[in-house]
């Protein structure tokens, strides 16, 4: 069984993926990893051939392939098989936690060829709606486009997690839930590990967008004995904070279920944080519910887990890969305000980070951002690309209004540090 721990180094906090270990590549032998490069093993550590599983995958009805949303490796593995699905089983779709469901139309748009590249990343707000770089998933996007692939909006908005996580799922309208049904009760074992990042992350961290685009990585989470679990599991902050989990697990599921009663159904595969696959927990164990079990569970395994993780069922199959460089995984670094924003009749700051630059600089909470680097702001997207494309050791301009007052402030960044020490 792969209790709380085992995977509590792996969490979707604000639709993202963190790992604490090493990768093996990084401090021994490459060939030593427990799923060496180019090769498939099961959970019960048997190695398969590509052939024999991708035509084994051909036959199921959902494929989850689990990923680090900042690791290129994992991306190109996930294109790599679900190109050599489709050469196998044509009647594809693929779905991509990326998007709300609001976003439904878009995709189905730029699928048809309606939308440039650059009108589809603007018309979803990209920038917003997914902070990772978007170079990572657009040889998918295109894939989907080139071969009229239906591509599925996964998630909800971020205002629902929200507000489940601070009412709890019982007090949320049924107008207001955008259509998704109750989620099946969380396993025992679900509800430990969530147990162990609440304890971790909670309630310092909202599921808010941070116009950083990335957040600090947090220390790696300490195992909880028996009594602080129990704690923790009462804890009414922690029930709603668990709902909103499974409230993204039951959202993917539900598209998963949809799609596979259609009339001629395809094979569906998804891409998604492996947090929300890992040990069935998530995703797999809402469409269990359902009444769905013709379900895999993919990763691309690089070392970052113990080889006993796979053993005790993280996954059904990984995929032996390298590790990304640090350069590459950092390609699109750039100085972070660190300040919390929403769309609330402008761009207004929710909060500030602690020592952060928006800190110095002398942001407070409810300041109204109106002008970045002598360009009017109209919503969250304008402020994060602003800061994007701010050069490390640069100031950055910015007109405000606080208590129906305007002026300026600007953001001083620091000079960047050497790699091997900045922040990731």
């Amino acid at each position: 069984m792969l209790n709380f721990f085992s995977i509590a180094s792996i969490m979707f906090f604000s639709y993202s993926f963190v790992a604490f270990a090493e990768p093996v590549a990084a401090t021994e032998d490459i060939d030593k990893q427990c799923v060496p490069i180019g090769q498939w093993k099961t959970s019960k550590g048997t190695s398969h051939s590509n052939k024999e599983i991708l035509h084994s995958l051909s036959k199921t009805r959902v494929v989850l392939l689990g990923e680090d949303h900042d690791n290129p490796e994992h991306h190109r593995w996930q294109l790599h098989t679900i190109v050599e699905l489709y050469a196998l089983e044509p009647k594809l779709a693929l779905g991509f936690e990326a998007f709300p469901r609001s976003a439904q139309k878009y995709l189905d748009q730029f699928v048809a060829g309606e939308l440039s590249e650059k009108e589809f990343l603007d018309v979803v707000d990209w920038d917003k709606i997914w902070r990772f770089n978007k170079d990572f998933y657009m040889p998918m996007f295109h894939f989907a486009r080139m071969n009229k692939i239906p591509m599925y909006a996964l998630n909800v908005n971020r205002s629902l997690v929200s507000s489940v996580s601070q009412k709890g799922w019982e007090n949320i309208p049924e107008k207001d839930r955008d259509g998704i049904s109750d989620p099946a009760d969380a396993s025992a074992e679900y509800l430990e590990m969530l147990a162990g990042v609440f304890a971790q992350h909670m309630p310092k961290h909202a599921h808010k967008q941070n116009a950083d685009t990335k957040k600090e990585e947090p220390a790696a989470p300490t195992a909880l004995n028996e009594s602080e679990i129990k704690k923790i599991l009462f804890n009414p902050s922690f029930r709603r904070f668990a709902q909103g989990q499974q409230l993204w697990d039951r959202a993917m599921a539900e598209i998963f279920y949809k799609a596979s009663k259609k009339d001629k159904a395809p094979l569906v595969v998804g891409v998604l944080g492996a947090g929300h696959i890992m040990g069935g927990y998530g995703v797999p164990h809402q469409l269990d519910a359902m009444g769905l079990t013709n379900v895999k569970t993919l990763m691309a395994w690089d070392g970052t887990l113990e080889c006993d993780q796979l053993k005790d069922g993280a996954v059904d199959l990984a995929f032996g890969i390298g590790v990304a460089s640090d350069e590459e995984k950092n390609a699109d670094d750039h100085p972070r305000l660190g300040v919390y924003l929403e769309n609330d009749g402008g761009v207004v700051v929710t909060r500030i980070v602690p020592g952060s630059v928006s800190e110095t600089t002398g942001f407070k909470v409810a300041d109204k951002i109106t002008v970045i680097a002598g360009k009017p702001v109209a919503k969250v997207t304008d402020v994060v690309r602003a800061v994007k494309a701010t050069a490390f050791g640069t100031w950055l301009p910015m007109t405000i209004v606080r208590d129906d007052k305007s002026f300026d402030l600007v953001a001083k960044f620091p000079a960047k540090l050497p790699t091997s020490h900045s922040a990731k």
